[in-house]
């Protein structure tokens, strides 16, 4: 036998070696009470001993008291969906948005094949009521607006509730929960009851008046196709002029963000930031603010609504375009450690290697400090905009999309903020690098950062997001025609200070 098929046969036997070892998902396999008790203690030291902001908004009396709970809970064997949910309400206690837990491998696998039916309804919840955004049921009597009181018997106020511990956010922030709960209910409604075919719903109409309802999911039909309709015979009135339509000022993937001139002042531009963890951001923020200076662009709108963050490089090149004198972003940057006690069972092996010996220092007090944490960055020679700064943010703007406005608000005279409070915190979140634990028997993952951040920003940190200047509060109605109330605002912001001139 030659060298080379030598070569392929050991490959091939350690593709069936690794094949063999690869567990397969059973969605009603249980673990043994020892195995999940396994599991909470190694996730609870692994939690204790490497995250770094685990006591910042919670004392560590009150973490323990939580974990001793918690741990009582998990006297019975479970499966690896009931292991996930009765730990979960742990992570809102430790109020780090970038800390939760996430399911195996094998169940997301299973999940994609197996996908259970939508929710009969698209929910929304606001105003302190849960109401009907999207009818998926046959029922033609259930109107958008219309209120849901209860679900399979659970107060809707209840499930709310409980849908909110299974919401990880920075510090004492609801937007972010609101946020991701009203993006997903019913996947949030199936992972605390289970699948289900047919739900028992209670409904209350405007009038006050209840029913109770048995719904299930209907797939709506296809939309026939349109007849092509008839050309209209010439008038005898002159053509309209079309209304010029703005161009793109700067071509891009409009999943990652846009730059558009405003349909009604041609000084407005609309910058929309959609996350930012794309590569490709310095070419774009070059190019566009280029365009904004060519174009004699006065006001600049900044959309971050739903950016849930990413690459901190690319916020604070951001930055440099709207600040005018050198800036430091952190104050700080430390990890209680860069080798946890189980380190083979951390993902991210190579980036934290990296990181301890090069992108680290060791502190007196054993702690690693990242070593460019408070480097002065400088704002850019060419094309920063001078105008107006109008910030759109929500309970979506989480990470570095709540770090940027942080700063434009504080540093920045001419920029304000509009919209609700972010959903990341105003001084700073655990993040940088955050590699995920996966539990030796039920394969669940948790997502433990290892820098504590801390904005250069004065202040006490009393774990809430960037509050705006301008305060936006969305009704019902609102959703349900859906309105952009922030950006209305922002053009009476901008119509005002032209008033003012």
């Amino acid at each position: 036998m030659t060298l080379k098929k030598q070569f392929v046969l050991a490959l091939f036997g350690l593709f069936l070696l690794l094949s063999s070892c690869s567990r397969k998902y059973i969605p009603d396999a249980t673990y043994s009470v020892e195995q999940i008790k396994q599991d909470f203690k190694l996730m609870r030291h692994a939690l204790e001993e490497s995250h770094p902001g685990i006591y910042r908004y919670t004392s560590p009396d009150s973490i323990r008291l939580v974990f001793d709970q918690t741990e009582k809970l998990l006297d019975h064997p479970m499966t690896e969906l009931e292991f996930r949910r009765t730990v979960n309400p742990i992570f809102s206690y430790i109020r780090c948005g970038h800390t939760d837990i996430y399911p195996s491998k094998g169940y997301s696998k299973y999940i994609k094949k197996n996908k259970p039916k939508e929710f009969p309804l698209g929910l929304y919840y606001v105003e302190n009521k849960l109401r009907i955004l999207q009818n998926r049921t046959d029922d033609t009597s259930l109107v958008v607006g219309t209120e849901v009181v209860s679900i399979d018997g659970q107060p809707a106020a209840d499930i709310i509730a409980k849908m909110r511990q299974l919401v990880p956010s920075d510090g004492y922030n609801q937007t972010f929960k609101t946020t991701v709960i009203n993006g997903n209910f019913g996947g949030f409604y199936r992972y605390l009851y289970g699948n289900k075919e047919t739900f028992e719903v209670t409904v209350q109409d405007s009038l006050g008046k209840k029913r109770d309802l048995k719904l299930s999911f209907n797939k709506p039909p296809k939309p026939t196709k349109k007849a092509s309709t008839p050309v209209k015979p010439a008038s005898n009135q002159p053509p309209k002029t079309p209304e010029a339509t703005p161009k793109l000022m700067v071509k891009t993937n409009p999943k990652l963000r846009t730059l558009k001139q405003s349909e009604k002042d041609s000084t407005v531009a609309i910058l929309d930031i959609n996350t930012f963890s794309d590569n490709h951001y310095r070419r774009f923020y070059r190019r566009s603010f280029k365009a904004l200076k060519t174009q004699n662009i006065k006001h600049l709108i900044i959309d971050l609504r739903a950016n849930g963050g990413g690459k901190s490089d690319a916020s604070i090149n951001l930055m440099s375009y709207l600040l005018e004198s050198n800036y430091v972003v952190y104050d700080s940057a430390n990890a209680l450690t860069l080798r946890p006690s189980y380190h083979r069972y951390y993902s991210h092996k190579f980036s934290r290697w990296y990181t301890r010996y090069f992108w680290s220092k060791k502190l007196p007090n054993g702690q690693r400090s990242s070593r460019s944490a408070r480097r002065v960055q400088k704002p850019t020679s060419k094309n920063g905009f001078k105008g107006k700064v109008y910030l759109l943010t929500n309970g979506g703007s989480f990470s570095a999309a709540s770090i940027f406005p942080s700063m434009i608000q504080q540093y920045n005279p001419r920029a304000v903020v509009i919209g609700r409070e972010t959903g990341g915190g105003r001084h700073g979140c655990n993040a940088f690098i955050s590699p995920y634990l996966t539990l030796p028997h039920t394969q669940a993952k948790v997502r433990i950062p290892v820098f504590k951040l801390l904005l250069h920003i004065p202040g006490a940190d009393i774990g809430h997001g960037v509050q705006p200047n301008y305060p936006v509060e969305y009704r019902f109605e609102d959703v349900k025609k859906a309105r952009d109330l922030d950006i209305e605002r922002a053009y009476e912001l901008i119509n005002a200070s032209k008033n003012e001139k």
